[in-house]
């Protein structure tokens, strides 16, 4: 199953989610307080959270800040990805990840220092993903968007699709693993309620700060 549909977006993001690091600058803006980035870009399949399990495989990524931009995809990657993130006691947000300059000789050591632009979008299953912080903040200027959840193969065209018994067993399935997913993140079951009344071939409902707030995304 898959959230859908997923909107036109830059190639990076249509293009399957891929992790890598990088610390937050520049030095004279944080300080000792600069937060390891962990940027997370890109489309959500099945294999993505062992993508996510290889790339965290002896890091220190305890505290780190997951930045999030996609436009959703599996449920079941979103799933099982949000879990392997949460077992890692990491932050989540919404935003982009600059690069910034090397400085003079371009051979600093550790990770690349970057900045967050927060005008990004975190859709569909994307939302689910951020809600594995420990602590999550959306900042003014992202986006986060939902809708129901469907069936991948009958993506291209929903309405005009046909279903079987089989078919409504899976959704509902699949919505139970859902709700229970966001219980266990600490979010409101209305999270997924405002999701479930969007059909997939309707625009995405994009969460108000009085939804986002109530709903603890």
């Amino acid at each position: 199953l898959l959230g859908l549909p997923a909107s036109s977006k830059p190639a990076d993001r249509n293009s399957p989610m891929r992790f890598s690091l990088r610390l937050e600058g520049p030095a004279t803006a944080c300080g000792n307080r600069c937060r390891l980035l962990i940027v997370a870009s890109g489309s959500i399949s099945a294999k993505t959270p062992a993508v996510f399990k290889a790339f965290a495989k002896d890091r220190k990524l305890k505290g780190a800040l997951v930045v999030l931009e996609s436009d959703g995809g599996s449920v079941h990657g979103a799933i099982k990805l949000g879990r392997a993130m949460r077992a890692l006691a990491v932050d989540t947000t919404v935003g982009r990840v600059v690069d910034l300059d090397r400085g003079i000789t371009g051979k600093e050591p550790g990770p690349r220092r970057a900045r967050i632009v927060p005008r990004a979008d975190c859709e569909s299953m994307c939302a689910f993903v951020l809600l594995a912080g420990l602590r999550r903040t959306v900042p003014a200027g992202a986006r986060v968007m939902v809708h129901q959840i469907w069936l991948g193969d009958r993506r291209s065209d929903p309405t005009a699709a046909n279903y079987s018994a089989e078919d409504l067993v899976l959704v509902q399935r699949d919505i139970g693993r859902l709700a229970r997913y966001t219980y266990d993140m600490g979010a409101s079951i209305e999270v997924l309620d405002l999701a479930l009344r969007i059909p997939p071939w309707e625009p995405m409902h994009l969460l108000t700060r009085t939804e986002i707030n109530r709903t603890r995304v």
